[in-house]
């Protein structure tokens, strides 16, 4: 099996390396392409077929509209009910009667916080269809709603400058708007396939486990068009939310996008990004999506075989050059690193197998030992700026907990501050971005 050297020597070996500076794209585990990138996003109805529509940019998630006999159906509504209102201007040019069911995606807030603006006004109960097991994600962390609330905010930078806000097509920042109050469904859909016909329309509705367990994908086989919610969001799916949450089952994901492709839709609406017309620029993302799942997931488990640590599998495994150079496959969200992680501590636990690791220096002996081992706390504080005019902002971030430790208050704030900024410039993932300058600035203050 194979060990890290010991903290002491590793602490040594990374003095004497701290002048090897690491460039932007260059971080272990973390490779890009120049066009894999974030781009803006931007607000627009595409009509997917005779009478669907998708509403793009119109919140923090896209919508879908099936105009129906007597009015319409919505796939989920949307984050805002300002936005929403807007949308509802829309419809009622392509669809000017009631509002007749909604089918939600999946329980996340931001696809069912925009509901009020498409249910204020309507003279009877609207159907809200939803999984049979809806709300189940909430429910695994309950008790843990306090940390939770505050990694998600940091997650999507709720304190982030809309100045400084980093642009982005997964989670758009709408200034001033607020997610409003969540719907709640009723009735429920059973496992495994459910036909319904709303209003002359016939649909099918299939659970398919991924970005949470709850998650329903929407086909219109008459029309070929498929609503595919957060089981394929164009980009590397986030296979684990930094924010923390219950294990994402990737197997299961991976199988629910493959059975998904089976339709072979001609047309699809993500939860996020955009949507796609075609079957044959629709068929590659699907099957791309569910094949850098597997290979992430089976190279994680066979090098946890291989007795090899979750820090190693995180530098080591990236995708083969027939997926990596997606752009569907871009992490501007999730990052292939934090999945691997994700997937060695649900299935082997916190231990990596190294015996070190089973009685640990503590974080206050390990910074007191880094300290003698750099000649005192000053020389710490020196090694740690030196690492910032060097752009090795990794480096002094781990200095700058270091001195935290050593009662170096504001000095390791503000050095840790300024290291977390430039990790964020450096880094694709939106989710990682907006921690590292949520952290950053909230060690200013």
């Amino acid at each position: 099996m194979r060990y890290f050297f010991n903290r002491l020597s590793c602490i040594f070996l990374l003095i004497m390396m701290s002048a090897n500076t690491i460039s932007a794209q260059g971080y272990p585990g973390f490779t890009y392409l120049p066009q894999q990138r974030h781009h803006p996003l931007e607000r627009k109805r595409m009509e997917l077929a005779k009478g669907v529509y998708a509403f793009i940019g119109y919140g923090l998630s896209n919508f879908g509209m099936i105009a129906t006999k007597n009015g319409y159906i919505l796939i989920d509504v949307g984050s805002y009910p300002t936005l929403s209102e807007e949308a509802l201007k829309e419809i009622r040019q392509l669809a000017p009667d009631s509002l007749q069911a909604i089918i939600l995606t999946h329980s996340h807030g931001d696809h069912r916080g925009g509901g009020d603006a498409f249910l204020k006004g309507n003279h009877r109960e609207v159907p809200v269809y939803a999984h049979y097991n809806f709300g189940v994600e909430q429910r695994e962390i309950k008790g843990l709603e306090k940390i939770t609330a505050q990694r998600s905010a940091r997650q999507f930078g709720q304190n982030i400058p809309d100045e400084m806000y980093p642009v982005n097509m997964i989670v758009p920042r709408f200034p001033g708007l607020k997610v409003g109050p969540l719907i709640t469904p009723n009735p429920f859909v059973n496992e495994g396939k459910t036909e319904l016909t709303i209003d002359g329309v016939k649909l099918e509705v299939y659970t398919t486990p991924s970005e949470t367990s709850d998650h329903l994908a929407i086909w219109l086989p008459d029309r070929k068009v498929l609503f595919s919610g957060d089981a394929v969001y164009g980009c590397f799916p986030n296979l684990y939310p930094i924010r923390g949450g219950a294990y994402r089952d990737m197997e299961q994901w991976a199988k629910s996008i493959h059975r998904l492709a089976e339709f072979n839709p001609e047309a699809i609406m993500f939860g996020h990004t955009t949507a796609l017309l075609g079957a044959a620029n629709i068929q590659p993302v699907l099957n791309n999506t569910a094949e850098a799942i597997e290979y992430v997931y089976n190279e994680t488990i066979k090098g946890m075989n291989e007795g090899r640590t979750p820090d190693d599998l995180a530098v080591s495994v990236q995708l083969p050059l027939s997926l990596s150079g997606d752009p569907y496959l871009a992490e501007i969200y999730g990052a292939i690193p934090w999945a691997i992680r994700e997937i060695y501590a649900a299935k082997l636990g916190w231990f990596d197998g190294n015996p070190t690791n089973l009685v640990p220096l503590t974080p206050q002996e390990n910074a007191e030992r880094l300290a003698q081992l750099a000649g005192g706390k000053e020389q710490l504080v020196l090694a740690a700026r030196e690492a910032i005019k060097k752009k090795d902002y990794r480096w002094a971030a781990n200095l700058a907990d270091c001195l935290v430790q050593l009662g170096r208050q504001t000095e390791g704030r503000h050095i840790k501050a300024e290291a977390l900024e430039g990790i964020s410039n450096a880094i694709l993932p939106i989710a990682g971005k907006n921690y590292l300058m949520d952290a950053a600035l909230d060690l200013r203050k």
